[in-house]
């Protein structure tokens, strides 16, 4: 009887460490591809993977260190988000922007953001605005010779935290998607330094307009001023297309 009891007990001990193995060994796996995940994206981010580049898979492995699996699952979750793309015979490579995804990127962008300000200005407190006006000071007081990742990163969080003052994250996390199908595959090589500056003075106008809870002179200012940056990317969308064409 103690001898059946005792093969019972280690059958259930054999089977809890069966059991917190799998767990960890899932948490792992899950682990390894969230790793795999963000830095292809930071990758991406900062240029050392560039629009149309072919993604493969062992230099990604060797770059990162780690194994191919990790990565495969990584590319197929940035693959869902449109950031990548797989084709057959040529596997996965980050996908360029064209006119038409700018056009449609910056129509929804503009849709979010102006419900955005509006419920921002119903529902913010002063702590809120106060931290508000940091990311809008950060960003206006960062002023480098040339577009860098650091000031493209400075504008996201300022439209981040106007998202954030909405109380919805839903809304936030779109944005964010937004912003990223944008931000991370833009070519900064002719952004026109000048934009800094108007992006500026807009950020200022709207921040004002918000603080006097002009709901109606907050959505015409952010409308405008993503109309402006629209524009502005589409203008180096066509830069270099240009570009390309006079070294083809």
């Amino acid at each position: 009887m103690r001898q059946t009891c005792l093969k019972i007990g280690r059958i259930r001990v054999q089977n809890k460490i069966k059991k917190y193995n799998l767990r960890n060994s899932e948490k792992s796996g899950k682990s390894l591809m969230e790793d795999a995940y963000y830095r292809i994206k930071h990758l991406i981010f900062n240029q050392a993977l560039v629009p149309g580049q072919r993604l493969v898979y062992d230099d990604l492995a060797r770059m990162l260190n780690m194994s191919r699996t990790p990565i495969i699952n990584a590319l197929n979750r940035l693959e869902q988000q449109g950031l990548v793309v797989s084709e057959s015979y040529r596997g996965f490579y980050v996908r360029p922007m064209d006119f038409q995804e700018a056009w449609d990127a910056f129509g929804l962008r503009e849709a979010i953001e102006v419900y955005a300000v509006e419920q921002a200005i119903q529902k913010a407190d002063a702590e809120s605005m106060k931290k508000l006006e940091k990311k809008l000071y950060e960003h206006e007081n960062y002023r480098p010779n040339y577009y860098d990742r650091k000031k493209i990163f400075l504008d996201a969080t300022f439209h981040l935290q106007i998202a954030e003052m909405a109380k919805n994250r839903i809304l936030k996390w779109h944005l964010k998607i937004n912003l990223e199908h944008v931000y991370l595959r833009a070519k900064l090589d002719n952004y026109d330094i000048s934009q800094m500056e108007n992006a500026a003075n807009e950020h200022h106008l709207l921040v004002k307009k918000m603080k006097n809870r002009d709901i109606l002179g907050s959505i015409e200012t952010m409308r405008n001023h993503i109309i402006s940056s629209r524009d502005h990317v589409i203008a180096c969308l066509s830069d270099n297309e240009l570009q390309e064409e006079v070294r083809l």
